[in-house]
């Protein structure tokens, strides 16, 4: 072979071989280790969707109505500032979400948490 099409070669599977030596072996530790990991993600996104849907639920009753307006939902307010602290992009549209659908629901419906 001459030195070009060695070359070529050596390449090629040298890219393929790391990728395939990069996986770990399948063993009961690792999987146990990695649905540990699963569960400590989801309870986290869980823990965050039921203190966001509590954070909608809260209004403030004013003493005066002013116009149509008796209550004002705070939790909304406040919710929405901690979700612009949301490093990624969609988990604070999904939080955003739940806030906008726990206000509409409980802003129509006798289910909330009036102050």
């Amino acid at each position: 072979m001459t030195k070009q099409k060695l070359w070529l070669k050596k390449r090629t599977t040298r890219g393929r071989g790391r990728e395939v030596r990069g996986k770990t072996k399948l063993t009961p530790k690792n999987l146990n280790r990695e649905i540990y990991k699963n569960q400590r993600i989801y309870s986290y996104f869980f823990l965050k969707f039921t203190i966001f849907l509590i954070l909608g639920l809260i209004w403030i009753r004013l003493g005066v109505s002013i116009g149509v307006i008796d209550v004002l939902p705070i939790g909304l307010l406040i919710g929405l500032i901690i979700a612009a602290f949301e490093k990624f992009r969609i988990g604070r549209g999904i939080e955003i979400a739940i806030l906008i659908i726990a206000a509409t629901i409980s802003y129509f419906s006798p289910i909330g948490i009036v102050l």
